[in-house]
């Protein structure tokens, strides 16, 4: 039996769902310090970002009956802190004495700022999607955009389920590949978010 480190993030979860805490902890190291780094992007103080990644991985441990082993739980565990640290960002605002006008002009700025990243790897994606073989693409937009099975797009396509899932891989792969060449830290975060 694999020790759970070498497991995937998706078994991981499964086990998790189950209670079992080594495989939160096996997920806990694998993705910390990664959030935990992304986390200080937008708070400096290490102590308030460390603080911010904890709040998160507990309630992750609180609900993970609720987990869904089929979703991305990186896109998830980001999604997750960046929610976190706006909330403490937020919570700040409300205990310090700030200009209300100045406060409200940085976060008008940082929405524009989020807002024009993820149109511009949005467009990326899409570009990148045209770019795709056709069977890879159409395997790919029905599974990933359209929420399908690889079982009902193997029905649709006349083909098999593991033709499916390789032609789904293939295309993620490419996209990833590419999407992470051309992205920054905090572009890589929305990437992962959209996939």
């Amino acid at each position: 039996m694999k020790s759970q480190s070498n497991h995937k993030d998706n078994e991981l979860v499964d086990l998790l769902r189950q209670g079992e805490l080594s495989a939160f902890n096996a997920l806990y190291y694998r993705y910390a310090s990664r959030v935990l780094g992304f986390a200080q992007t937008f708070i400096f103080e290490k102590e308030e970002a460390e603080e911010a990644v904890q709040e998160v991985f507990v309630k992750i441990w609180e609900k993970r009956s609720s987990l869904n082993s089929e979703l991305s739980f990186k896109s998830y565990l980001f999604t997750a802190v960046k929610n976190q640290v706006y909330n403490k960002l937020r919570n700040a605002q409300n205990k310090v004495r700030m200009d209300d006008l100045e406060w409200s002009s940085l976060a008008a700025d940082v929405k524009i700022q989020e807002e024009l990243e993820y149109r511009e790897l949005e467009q990326s994606t899409f570009d990148l999607i045209d770019q795709l073989p056709e069977i890879q693409k159409i395997a790919f937009k029905m599974n990933k955009l359209e929420g399908r099975s690889h079982k009902e797009i193997a029905s649709i396509l006349d083909i098999s389920v593991r033709t499916v899932e390789h032609h789904v891989y293939l295309a993620t792969k490419y996209i990833k590949g590419n999407l992470l060449q051309r992205a920054s830290i905090v572009a890589t975060f929305f990437v992962y978010m959209s996939l």
